[in-house]
């Protein structure tokens, strides 16, 4: 009873779980008369429910379509419908969601219903980059939105920049239901944004002091943070007050993702107040930095212009021979990166490995030294775009399914052979003679071993301790046998093999082939997609060092230019041959 109770509670604790949400969710409707659902489908349609709030949408997704095979209404009406769209999206199956919600749109569905599916469709169409599709969704969403996609709604919302009424909806819910979760700080943050757009500069700012505030919370809002002081920095100097800008500035950190465009930002601030101490200093932080970042390769150039201007034309030469020396192994390392991502297994590699290299500690700042990890570098910018991370996301998926295949293809022949063998039917026939014989061999066994433990009394102690781990080990192979043998005389009759047996195996076996060589097919396309997006990520960062790398070049033969003028000059006034 002790080793059955623990699985028992959970058992019972999943039920009252899936009993309760399904109340929270359905019961209203059923009171209202709109919604008659025995009991008997709220139990079945619970353990969706359950599954979908501790986010395992897989099993969610086989309970729904197990119920809905069961005609439960629940599953079926368009609420359930909805909700099966929603963990396909959620699950990385935008195609399957998208024409399930077009089905339920597409008849007459109560407000909430109509609501969370065009939500979900713009969702759906944000993440798949087509931002002009997802605002016409989104604003077919009227009336009253449902509670629990509040904050979701607005989030997007403010990430398509949608304007007038929303903003004003927006603004009322930060002071209420939306503060203290966490889509706060980013709607404040894209709303801030927003409003900057519009023309209302004291109001944005506002907002961008109170992300700016937010501090040893957590690793994403410290980059939010340092994002928002960036943004403060340049509505100051688009104001004019310089002084603004630089003391924001000043609070960005130095380690975070930011940490780049605020040094840089921090010295061209620094150039406008003619300060050009501090300009120095920020930039000589950035040139100990990787190549691979823009942010460095345009410090390297302003760094020389900047001993220029302070009339220190060696300390200016010496810097732009090392700038050149840097951008020539900057475009030697977009050709190793070039050649990595031309690899067979790269994106597979690439896909595996993406959530150890985020997690690497300064890795935008390091210099990589295994083979994919010197794509990571280039590609900050392109990690944080729609395009990039959805194409990355089924990619995933596809890999995910394509192993899922592979393994259950692998199991073909072991199938057969069950479906095959037709000697089980004979062993079953014989199945009183196997455990007559058991019987007997059982107690022959018991009788010996009987006889060995009085044996064992006549032992000295010492070895009697020895014996007694060996009559543990036969004792619970005697009861493990006993137990065996009471089992099989239980059996009634032998175990027949439905019929259609091997064909149902050999057809979905056959289905598992045409699956797998379409997920093949969809890996082949995406993955030169992916290798696509890269290519030109690279090619943008080796036309910009090509571009500083020439001005490096010219600076550098102005500067001897000018020094054997200023020799011969010198020469001359010696009265000197030049």
């Amino acid at each position: 009873m002790l080793l059955i109770l623990p699985s028992l509670l959970v058992v019972m604790r999943k039920l009252l779980m899936a009993v309760m949400l399904t109340l929270a969710v359905w019961l209203p409707l059923a009171v209202a008369g709109e919604l008659a659902v025995p009991r008997s489908q709220q139990l079945d349609y619970g353990e969706v429910l359950f599954d979908y709030y501790s986010q395992d949408y897989f099993n969610a997704l086989v309970s729904q379509r197990f119920v809905a095979s069961k005609n439960n209404t629940m599953a079926t009406s368009a609420e359930g419908r909805v909700l099966e769209g929603g963990m396909l999206l959620s699950y990385g199956l935008p195609r399957e969601s998208a024409l399930l919600f077009d089905q339920v749109l597409a008849s007459t569905q109560p407000e909430s219903t109509a609501n969370r599916a065009w939500y979900y469709l713009a969702k759906l169409q944000y993440h798949k980059g087509n931002t002009q599709q997802a605002l016409a969704s989104l604003l077919r969403v009227q009336g009253e939105i449902p509670a629990d996609l509040h904050p979701e709604y607005h989030y997007l919302a403010s990430l398509l920049n949608i304007s007038g009424q929303h903003l004003v909806a927006a603004e009322s819910l930060l002071q209420s239901s939306l503060q203290g979760t966490p889509f706060y700080p980013y709607l404040l943050f894209n709303l801030a944004i927003a409003q900057l757009k519009q023309g209302e500069q004291e109001a944005g700012l506002q907002k961008l002091m109170t992300v700016a505030a937010y501090s040893g919370q957590s690793d994403e809002l410290l980059v939010l943070a340092d994002r928002a002081k960036h943004a403060i920095a340049q509505v100051s100097i688009q104001q004019g007050s310089f002084s603004g800008a630089w003391l924001a500035l000043q609070n960005i950190r130095t380690t975070g993702l930011y940490s780049n465009r605020g040094l840089l930002s921090y010295a061209w601030t620094a150039i406008k107040r003619k300060d050009f101490k501090h300009a120095i200093a920020g930039l000589m932080a950035l040139d100990r930095r990787s190549i691979a970042i823009a942010e460095v390769q345009e410090a390297k150039v302003l760094l020389g212009y900047l001993f220029e201007q302070q009339q220190a034309p060696r300390r200016a030469l010496k810097h732009y021979l090392l700038a050149e020396q840097e951008f020539e192994r900057g475009i030697a390392m977009v050709k190793q990166a070039r050649a990595v991502i031309a690899g067979q297994d790269v994106p597979r590699e690439f896909v595996t490995n993406l959530k150890a290299i985020m997690d690497e500690s300064d890795w935008y700042g390091s210099q990589p030294s295994v083979d994919y990890k010197k794509l990571t570098p280039f590609l900050i910018d392109l990690m944080a775009s729609n395009a990039f991370q959805e194409t990355l996301r089924e990619l995933a998926d596809l890999y995910a399914i394509q192993n899922n295949l592979y393994y259950w293809h692998s199991q073909r022949q072991q199938h057969r052979l069950v479906v095959n063998n037709k000697a089980s039917l004979q062993a079953y026939k014989s199945i009183a003679q196997v455990v007559e014989q058991g019987e007997a061999l059982t107690d022959q066994l018991q009788d010996q071993f009987a006889e060995l433990h009085l044996y064992s009394l006549s032992f000295q102690p010492e070895q009697q301790r020895r014996f007694a781990a060996l009559e543990q080990s036969v004792d619970s192979e005697m009861t493990l046998l006993t137990d065996r043998l009471k089992h099989l005389s239980e059996v009634k009759k032998p175990y027949l093999q439905p019929a259609g047996a091997k064909q149902q195996v050999e057809q979905t076996h056959r289905q598992i082939e045409r699956l797998l060589g379409r997920t093949n097919d969809y890996i082949a396309y995406l993955e030169p997609v992916m290798r696509g997006l890269v290519d030109a990520e690279l090619s943008k960062h080796e036309e910009r060092m090509n571009y500083y790398w020439a001005q490096a070049r010219l600076a550098k033969a102005r500067l001897f230019d000018t020094t054997l003028m200023t020799l011969d000059q010198a020469k001359q006034r010696n009265g000197e041959q030049p």
